[in-house]
């Protein structure tokens, strides 16, 4: 299963855990090692690159052109199919490269 999650969330799990562990200290070592891969977890999705690059479409789609929005051979009969299209690659790939 591949979902997106808050990484903050996460952290706040592994501290409550922490917390709880008391003076366990074998687990409260393991939770802090835990906490610190997690933390170092690159991003799945940046928020900020996909705003960036729908925006870039939009631009495209606004402009004028001569062979289709996206300087590919048209495949689609209707140009929102197409933003859609597009839109939905750029999500699936999360903004990051």
């Amino acid at each position: 299963m591949d979902k997106l999650i808050s990484a903050n969330a996460v952290i706040t799990i592994l501290e409550n855990a922490r917390f709880r562990a008391g003076k366990d200290l074998s687990k409260a070592y393991l939770i802090a090692d835990l906490q610190e891969q997690i933390e170092r977890l690159p991003a799945a999705f940046d928020k900020e690159k996909v705003m960036e690059e729908l925006d870039e479409c939009k631009q495209i789609m606004l402009s004028p052109t001569n062979k289709d929005c996206f300087g590919e051979e048209c495949r689609e009969n209707d140009c929102l199919a197409c933003v859609f299209n597009k839109a939905i690659e750029i999500v699936e790939k999360g903004g990051v490269e």
